[in-house]
């Protein structure tokens, strides 16, 4: 079978058809590039069109028509080109730019104008732009209260810019339209989201609370050096809500001597520190083989912050040991525990840590 010719498309050419003469190399280039930019055949619009008569003409010819009916038909044109390929970035851009075409018809259709501003919004709620995609479900709103789909995507919006409760009140709106199950969900999403914003919020005035007091009664407050193993699970210093409030601070009691620890959740600025030890040693300590360690053989040491450790007074009350040493309480106060009369004491323990002369 012969192969077609470039014009053997055409009707009303006779098959045994020969032309009288063959077109140069030159000829042939430029009629194909004729053809690949007529109107008829091109597959897309060029950035200069106004180089290009033909296809400007029928263009035109789109627009010699009335507002509404040009921005109906730009509102198809921008839909079919969502429906091709909505999630890649050229699509939407070429669709971007038709409703907004449409839109600027100002054709005086409030519902036919919601649509645009709604479809347009959610070009600008999957690129991210979630600011101007609000801006456009207002305006879709003002032209059509009744639309429910621009309260829902402006709720989503405000969703995702943390504008919780603006979002919850778009929610509203829209389920008073209708109670759309996809709605209630973003509902409660909202609800959940400003409950943990509250939460946050209370967490944050009783810190500053915190802070404030601390500050009054000369306590320096900071983060924690350590972390502490879950099995504690500390509490934080905080206040105890009476009048005056009453500071509560955890301890952590280490004995280097054995590598272990204890923790005690809630010690009260008004108590003295072998109150606090007391109950510590009702019964002997398990790894106190020798039994030396108890409430009148011990002493209590304390990390300054310059890394130096001094000697506590057992019978201070808490209050005056956190303000009576350059230390910053740091969520929890940690204390060494130890025996003078042991051989680690006697051996290791000024050794390991720079002890300052006792106080």
């Amino acid at each position: 079978m012969q192969a077609m010719g470039l014009f053997d498309f055409l009707d009303g050419i006779p098959d045994d058809y020969v032309p009288k003469q063959r077109m140069t190399a030159e000829e042939t280039e430029e009629a194909f590039t004729y053809l690949k930019n007529h109107p008829l055949f091109i597959d897309h619009i060029p950035e200069d069109i106004e180089n290009y008569p033909e296809l400007l003409a029928l263009q035109n010819l789109q627009y010699d028509d009335t507002p509404v009916n040009i921005a109906t038909s730009l509102l198809k044109n921008a839909n079919e080109i969502m429906k091709k390929d909505g999630d890649k970035k050229y699509f939407q851009k070429k669709a971007y730019e038709v409703y907004t075409d449409a839109i600027e018809q100002d054709c005086g259709d409030k519902e036919l104008m919601a649509k645009l501003f709604s479809n347009r919004a959610l070009i600008s709620y999957k690129q991210k732009n979630y600011k101007c995609a609000i801006q456009d479900c207002k305006w879709a709103i003002e032209n059509d209260p009744k639309f429910i789909k621009p309260y829902f995507r402006c709720a989503q919006c405000l969703y995702q810019i943390l504008h919780f409760s603006e979002a919850l009140k778009f929610c509203n709106l829209a389920l008073e339209i209708s109670k759309e199950k996809e709605i209630e969900e973003l509902k409660k999403l909202i609800l959940q989201q400003i409950e943990k914003q509250e939460k946050k919020n209370e967490e944050e005035k009783k810190l500053q609370q915190l802070y404030a007091i601390c500050n009054q009664k000369g306590i320096r407050m900071g983060p924690s050096k350590i972390t502490l193993p879950p099995e504690y699970q500390p509490q934080k210093i905080s206040l105890e809500q009476v009048n005056p409030p009453i500071l509560t601070v955890p301890m952590l009691v280490t004995y280097p001597e054995f590598k272990q620890r204890d923790f005690i959740q809630y010690c009260s600025e008004q108590t003295k520190l072998y109150q606090i030890l007391a109950p510590l040693f009702q019964t002997p300590l398990p790894w106190d083989q020798d039994q030396k360690y108890n409430l009148n053989n011990i002493e209590c040491y304390i990390e300054l912050d310059d890394g130096n450790y001094a000697k506590l007074n057992i019978k201070a009350r808490m209050l005056s040991i956190m303000q009576g040493y350059k230390v910053t309480v740091r969520e929890f106060i940690e204390i060494l525990l130890v025996c003078p009369g042991t051989n680690y004491y006697q051996k290791q323990f000024r050794s390991e840590y720079h002890i300052l002369n006792d106080q």
